[in-house]
């Protein structure tokens, strides 16, 4: 059976980059915002998030912190997604319990690395 992966992206065309490099190993959920996240989440529990930094509303750094006060969510693991790659925004990821981080534009090999090592 194939694990879930959920992809929280506000850019729709990184969202259907992830989905492709994923989905021949994964079930892949996707959502554009975190309050459609959690609308998601309602309905089903991944095996792991792949959480975008930078979105308008609610940033993934909020979504994570929400993530966190769940009792179903609390232990999924969760890898950001950003292009900001500066020290300090990879520093408050881990701060706030993220597992990896996950530099754009996407390296399909690396991304599909990481993601298989966080899941099994």
């Amino acid at each position: 059976m194939k694990h879930t992966v959920l992809v929280i992206d506000d850019d729709i065309m990184n969202v259907q980059m992830a989905q492709g490099i994923l989905q021949d190993e994964y079930r892949v959920a996707t959502a554009t915002s975190g309050a459609d996240a959690f609308k998601l989440l309602d309905k089903i529990i991944p095996d792991l998030i792949l959480l975008d930094v930078n979105m308008p509303e609610m940033d993934g750094f909020q979504v994570l912190e929400e993530l966190k006060k769940r009792e179903d969510t609390k232990k999924i693991p969760v890898i950001f997604l950003t292009a900001d790659r500066t020290a300090e925004t990879e520093e408050e990821c881990f701060k706030l319990g993220a597992v990896d981080y996950i530099g754009k534009p996407f390296v399909p090999s690396i991304m599909l690395q990481r993601i298989h090592r966080t899941i099994e």
